[in-house]
């Protein structure tokens, strides 16, 4: 570990021009609380960038802002999985994205992620000398000092958007516009989640991405009246806690774990939350009094009726630990995934007047 401090101290535009001084090579890692960011420089420009929140994922990004579909997604996602390869590399085999949108919708996507480090009040960081595999590496480096430019210019917007919404309790609603003409497709996803019945965090979690881009979508479509407030509602606790210097000592010292962010391989939890996890086989008593209660409590919601959206938490900060606790139930094969809850297929099968040894679920499933 070279070089490593909290970033009340070094903020990230400073770490940025460290980096570009210095002509680096290697990866800034950043952390707080549960989330992690991984930054790659190549003599001092920036190469790569690595994030730990779904949201934040490249496919998650094309899917926000309108250059593929749910389905057009998951077609290349699924080709990631059959041929083991990069989400990129899917999409230019399938003719869905040309290289030349890949590599600019990337650059974007790692931009977008840096200098969302620009909204971090508080974290932990230090450099090391790692690099991401070559098909990661962006082909044309990106100028540190643009990035440094842009994410002021994101601590300067959030100043401004949290005078509009003081905290994440408020309540939208439609406005004299809505649903607006001809806007962008972040827009149109924002204007389109909003019924004047949920909070600026319930349509996040619908419309998810970027957060400060949400953010900055939902100011602009209130000011542009497609949206309006309907009342300002209650605070919402900010997930913005830093991590203990114990815990990152303890993590760094077990650095040989796989990173979250390469096993998600960048599947948007949009395709994944209308699905109904259900048991194959649960764990046993022994290994569920070893559990945490929240781990528990997590597990518990996988009855074959509770969609996997609804068995997430609200918290931010639990979201990618729970991904990572269904992911590692599927890999076991303990757990599987329907398209509907088992009272659904039942009432299907009913209707078809199916014979219950030809429902392949009761065979599967006890």
């Amino acid at each position: 570990m070279e070089f490593s401090g909290r970033l009340a101290a070094f903020p990230m535009g400073d770490l940025l021009q460290w980096a570009k001084n210095e002509l680096r090579t290697g990866a800034l890692v950043v952390r707080r609380s549960e989330r992690e960011k991984r930054d790659y420089f190549h003599r001092g420009d920036v190469v790569g960038c690595v994030s730990d929140d779904p949201a934040e994922f490249y496919g998650q990004y094309l899917l926000v802002n309108g250059y593929l579909d749910e389905k057009a997604l998951f077609q290349a996602l699924t080709r990631c999985t059959q041929r083991n390869v990069r989400l990129g590399t899917a999409l230019r085999e399938l003719n869905l994205l040309s290289a030349e949108v890949i590599q600019s919708t990337l650059r974007s996507q790692i931009a977008d992620v840096i200098c969302d480090l620009f909204l971090w009040p508080r974290g932990l960081f230090y450099f090391q000398a790692e690099m991401p595999h070559e098909e990661e590496i962006l082909p044309e480096p990106i100028d540190p000092m643009a990035l440094v430019l842009e994410g002021s210019r994101w601590a300067d917007e959030m100043s401004r958007i949290r005078r509009l919404f003081p905290h994440d309790g408020v309540l939208l609603q439609r406005g004299e516009r809505w649903p607006g003409e001809d806007l962008p497709p972040l827009d149109q996803r924002v204007a389109g989640s909003v019924d004047g019945r949920k909070t600026v965090e319930e349509v996040y979690k619908k419309v998810r991405g970027s957060y400060f881009r949400f953010l900055e979508s939902a100011y602009q479509l209130c000011v542009a009246s497609v949206l309006d407030i309907e009342e300002e509602g209650e605070p919402v606790e900010p997930g913005t806690f830093e991590m203990s210097v114990y815990d990152l000592l303890l993590e760094q010292a077990t650095e040989d774990q796989v990173l979250v962010a390469r096993r998600h391989m960048a599947v948007p939890l949009d395709l994944l939350e209308r699905w109904v996890p259900v048991w194959v086989a649960e764990p046993s008593m022994e290994e569920q009094q070893r559990m945490p209660a929240r781990v528990r409590d997590f597990y518990a919601r996988f009855d074959g009726r509770t969609p996997l959206g609804e068995a997430f938490s609200g918290d931010p900060r639990q979201r990618g630990k729970e991904l990572d606790l269904f992911l590692l139930q599927l890999q076991k094969g303990s757990l599987a995934i329907l398209p509907a809850t088992i009272d659904q297929l039942e009432s299907e099968a009913g209707k078809q007047d199916l014979s219950p040894l030809q429902r392949w679920w009761n065979r599967v499933f006890r």
